[in-house]
Order: C-alpha cells, then sequence, then structure tokens
C-alpha cells in the first residue's frame, strides 16, 4: 500500500510542478505585456532566458508619471525602438511642448498609428509632425486644455478620435478639430465638469460610429448639449442625463441605436432614429410621440412604463425581440395607466418570437398589459419575466393562468 501511495505521489508531483506560463504562446504574452508601463515591460527581461528578448517584441509604449523612469530616459527609450505602433502618455503639469514634441517625433519617425495624451489639464499644442501623417489612425486626447489648431492642416489619416473630458478655446474650435479629420469613422465624446464648451457640434459626413456620455454631476447654467449630423452613422450610444440641447439629423445608414436621455422634444430625437434595427431606448419624456415608424426595427429594448411602450408597438411591424425594463412611477402617476390598443399591432400577429419583462411585480396596470401581449402575439417563442416580488408565486400562477395567442410560447419565470 505504502508503495502504491508513493507511485501514485510521483505521478502527481509532475503536474503539480508544472510552469503553465511557459506555455502561453508569444503573442498572447505580447497582449499582456502592451498593457504594462514600459518599466514593467523591460523589467520581465530578467524572468528567464525566454523572456531575455521577448519584452523587445512589443510595439506599445506607455509612460505614467509619476514614473520611476525619468522622462528623458523614456525618450530614449523611445529612440532607440525600431518601431512604435502605440504610445500612451499621462503627463503631469511638470510638463511642457518642449518636451513632448521631440518624444512624438521619434514615434512619428517609427511608423507610429495610436496615440494617446493626457496631461491633468495642462495647455497642449498639437505637434505639428502629426499634421499631414497618413500613419496615425487612432488619437486620443484626455483631460487637457487643447490650444486653438491653426488653419491649413490635416490629420489626414485619423480614423478613431476619442475626446474625453478636454478643454477648448471655444464650441467653433470642436467644429475645427473634427473638420480637419476628413476620414474619421470613429467618435468618443465625453464631457465632464472640466469641459467647457456649452454646444457640441458634430458635424462629420464620414462618421460611422459615435459614442456620447455626459458625465456632469448637475446641469451647468445656459443652453448646454451636442447637435449631431452624421449621415453614415451606423451605431450611436448616447447617455447624457444633463443636456437640455439636443439635435439629431437623419440617420439614414443607422443600424444599431442606445439612447438613455432626457428630452423635451422625443419627437425629433426618434424621427432620426426611423432606420434603426436594433434600439435600446430610455428617453425621460413626458410623453412618447406616435408619428414615427421604425419599418426596419428588429430588436427593442425599451425602459419605460407600459403606457409608452405599447405606443411603439404599432410603429414597429417586423418586431421580432421586445425587452421590457419597468419604469417605476409614482403611485397614482396617471402617465402610468395601461391603454388598451384599438387594434392588434402587426409585430404581435405575425413577427414577435421573443419577449422579456425586467422588474415586473404584478401590479393591476402591468398584469393588463402582460395579458395583452401573451394572448395576441401569435408567433411568440419564449416569454420571460423577472421579478423581486415578494408575491412571486401568485405572480407566476396569475401568468400561467393566461391564454395565450402562440401554442409553441414557453413561458419562462425568474
Amino acid at each position: 500500500m505504502r508503495n502504491q501511495i508513493r507511485r501514485r505521489g510521483t505521478r502527481r508531483n509532475p503536474i503539480c510542478r508544472r510552469d503553465t506560463v511557459s506555455e502561453i504562446p508569444d503573442e498572447l504574452l505580447l497582449t499582456i505585456l502592451s498593457f504594462l508601463p514600459s518599466k514593467d515591460v523591460v523589467a520581465t527581461s530578467a524572468i528567464s532566458k525566454r523572456w531575455k528578448s521577448l519584452w523587445k517584441e512589443v510595439k506599445t509604449f506607455r509612460y505614467d508619471d509619476p514614473y520611476p523612469l525619468p522622462f528623458n530616459m523614456f525618450a530614449l527609450f523611445i529612440g532607440s525602438r525600431s518601431s512604435v505602433d502605440i504610445l500612451q502618455l499621462k503627463l503631469s503639469p511638470g510638463f511642457s511642448r518642449t518636451d513632448i514634441n521631440p518624444l512624438v517625433n521619434d514615434a512619428v519617425a517609427r511608423s507610429l498609428r495610436e496615440l494617446r495624451i493626457e496631461m491633468l489639464y495642462i495647455s497642449f499644442e498639437l505637434p505639428q509632425c502629426l499634421y499631414f501623417y497618413p500613419q496615425l489612425e487612432t488619437f486620443i486626447l484626455q483631460k487637457l486644455s487643447l490650444v486653438d489648431i491653426p488653419s491649413n492642416v490635416s490629420l489626414i489619416g485619423v480614423k478613431k478620435l476619442h475626446i474625453l473630458s478636454v478643454r477648448f478655446l471655444s464650441d467653433e474650435s470642436v467644429i475645427k478639430l473634427l473638420s480637419i479629420c476628413p476620414l474619421l469613422e470613429d467618435l468618443v465624446v465625453r464631457r465632464s465638469l472640466y469641459t467647457n464648451v456649452m454646444i457640441f457640434t458634430i458635424d462629420v459626413p464620414t462618421l460611422k460610429n459615435l459614442y456620447i456620455y455626459n458625465s456632469w454631476k448637475s446641469r451647468p447654467e445656459g443652453v448646454h448639449g451636442f447637435v449631431v449630423n452624421a449621415p453614415s452613422l451606423r451605431c450611436f450610444n448616447i447617455k447624457d442625463s444633463f443636456s437640455n440641447y439636443l439635435r439629431f439629423g437623419n440617420m439614414p445608414e443607422l443600424v444599431k441605436a442606445s439612447v438613455n436621455i432626457v428630452c423635451d422634444r422625443p419627437e425629433d430625437i426618434l424621427g432620426s432614429l426611423a432606420s434603426t434595427r436594433y434600439l435600446s431606448l430610455c428617453l425621460q419624456s413626458p410623453y412618447l410621440p406616435l408619428a414615427t415608424s421604425f419599418l426596419f426595427l428588429d430588436h427593442l429594448e425599451l425602459y419605460s412604463c407600459p403606457s409608452q411602450w405599447c405606443n411603439l408597438l404599432k410603429d414597429a411591424p417586423i418586431l421580432r425581440v421586445l425587452k421590457l425594463y419597468q419604469k417605476h412611477s409614482q403611485p397614482n402617476d396617471v402617465t402610468d395607466s395601461w391603454n388598451q390598443p384599438i387594434s392588434v399591432p402587426e409585430c404581435l400577429m405575425s413577427h414577435l418570437e421573443i419577449f422579456e419583462w425586467r422588474h415586473y411585480n404584478g401590479t393591476d396596470q402591468e398584469r393588463e398589459a402582460a395579458k395583452y401581449i401573451l394572448g395576441n402575439a401569435s408567433c411568440l417563442k419564449k416569454a420571460s419575466f423577472y421579478s423581486k416580488s415578494a408575491r412571486k408565486h401568485d405572480i407566476l400562477k396569475e401568468l400561467e393562468s393566461v391564454e395565450r395567442g402562440s401554442k409553441t410560447c414557453m413561458l419562462v419565470f425568474e
């Protein structure tokens, strides 16, 4: 028996001692190293023979001040590399253009494709070497004060631009920056307490993807918000509970939209989204307009009360997936009343297959709305209800007893 135990032990020990890191392919290790500050990347050369030269293949370089390695040493390090794909700089107020420009020049000379600069609201002027440089595809500006851009220049290769909590000289400076990016396809805008732009105008005919996030803690004084004119847009994502001025142009190519805003004129917003196939909508508005048709809408996620979302069903004739997130209203709120449509919407009769209702509590209004959906959705394959109510068991029984328009519908309750 003892011999058997020893033999079993010897079979297990090699497994326990196996070096799983050495089995990771170089490509994955290089991806992991690209997320580390450059000083830590270089330090990995002391791990083993394999790592001694592996770090030299990393082409992403990061300097995060305060940094044990002096900035001039980092600049010399960049100058010694044969290729620099990505350069990321996070700098304290002690740095100036005389520090930054030579470093960026060296990176550009080594085929720079992506540049990220964060400067803690220091005044920053774009290095001259970036203008008319075709290989820079991604440009990320964060927490800095951008000096006005000179005339007759261009960021001719930039396709992705991130403007994250950036101060501008004026509202017109935003327009100027976007206008010098003739190939711009992806734009990310984050507004914060530090952003001084009032009306952020995005007029980019080539834009395909737009992400807007407004993180102001409270509404500033005056008129402030966004004007968007992007006719080629395919993906639109906005989360903004603070702007009081939102104007969106026509988006005929739109495929996917996620809209979470406060809006006094919802008809203008929804009209711009009419071409989308996927829509996530959280529209904090006293009403939803009845005049917008979503002829191509396949998937709808709606954060609203029943009185609002029932209006949208008749305007989305080919809707296949409907997900509801119950918006809790105040007691006796008349806007939360359920009004059954005069005629059954086309999507219920011939297209709706998936139905989900989150935060379902089984109130009288919710129950009437649920009965209407289940009773008229003749193509429904699955209906799911999610609730945290203490009456879960009773609510489930109520739903199970509802007559369903689809004989193949599976009811799920969690």
